[in-house]
């Protein structure tokens, strides 16, 4: 061998793009999220370059870009049962509930939807003189006991796992009232997407909540953030007030707030940070 081709066989090769972009799926699915000068080190590429193959990757849905980087997205489209979502991130959940609790006035006339979060809310709302909807049996469970809130179910098909009143007959009861606000959750957050749910059935819901509501409250902990589920129902500018916790990572919440959101931490006391 000659020392010309020696020293080619020894030089490190540039992968090609549709390499770099397996290999940052790769590190995206290790990591969590990627920098563009560190991932322009690893390729030795231009900053540019980096900064293209994350434009295609997010174009495709692969990942969400951010200020100087990206972060991963994830698929999720199994939905637990209520029992089992109520004790994930809990401190969470209920350190959210404790920020939107001042959110309710007295007279007001709110929705509430199924999910453990919301759960936690009802659980924390005073006895004060409210009109509270909602499609959760246990959430109109721990509302009956309070002597100044007027509860209402709705009707509907039975969700066992939700403990959850959802379809046709559901909507329609919704449709009949004027809600000043509505207080709900999701499965997904994805950034460009939007909102998302396990079923169209949940979907559904939650989408004629937004519409019947005069302003709506998204309480959702940092687990949903760079998560994508089945069946997308609205926009996150849609949303007027977000309420999160302090590990959802900043990336997520900047063009959110530049967009007009609102945006409420909640820390909890002594949370656990797994999911």
């Amino acid at each position: 061998m000659t020392q010309e081709a020696a020293t080619q066989s020894t030089t490190p090769t540039t992968p090609l793009p549709q390499e770099r972009h397996d290999q940052i799926i790769g590190l995206l699915e290790k990591q969590g999220s990627v920098r563009v000068a560190k991932l322009a080190e690893r390729f030795s590429v231009a900053e540019e370059t980096i900064r293209r193959d994350l434009e295609r990757l997010g174009e495709a849905g692969l990942l969400v870009r951010t200020h100087g980087g990206a972060l991963r997205i994830r698929d999720d489209r199994q939905d637990a049962p209520i029992a089992v979502r109520r004790t994930t991130n809990a401190a969470q959940k209920r350190a959210i509930a404790a920020v939107a609790v001042p959110l309710v006035q007295e007279g007001e006339t709110i929705a509430l939807d199924s999910s453990s979060t919301a759960l936690e809310l009802a659980s924390a709302l005073p006895d004060i003189p409210l009109t509270v909807v909602t499609n959760s049996l246990d959430a109109v469970r721990v509302l009956a006991a309070r002597t100044h809130i007027t509860a209402t179910l709705t009707g509907g098909e039975l969700a066992p796992e939700s403990r959850s009143l959802l379809g046709p007959i559901a909507e329609g009861t919704l449709r009949q009232f004027a809600f000043d606000k509505v207080f709900f959750s999701c499965k997904a957050i994805d950034p460009r997407r939007g909102l998302s749910e396990a079923s169209v059935a949940h979907a559904s819901l939650k989408r004629w909540l937004l519409d019947l509501a005069d302003a709506s409250v998204l309480l959702a902990d940092h687990s949903k953030f760079g998560v994508r589920s089945v069946s997308f129902f609205g926009m996150l500018t849609e949303v007027g007030t977000l309420v999160t916790d302090d590990q959802t990572n900043q990336d997520f919440l900047g063009p959110l707030e530049a967009a007009g959101v609102q945006t409420l931490i909640a820390a909890p006391s002594g949370a656990n940070a797994g999911p």
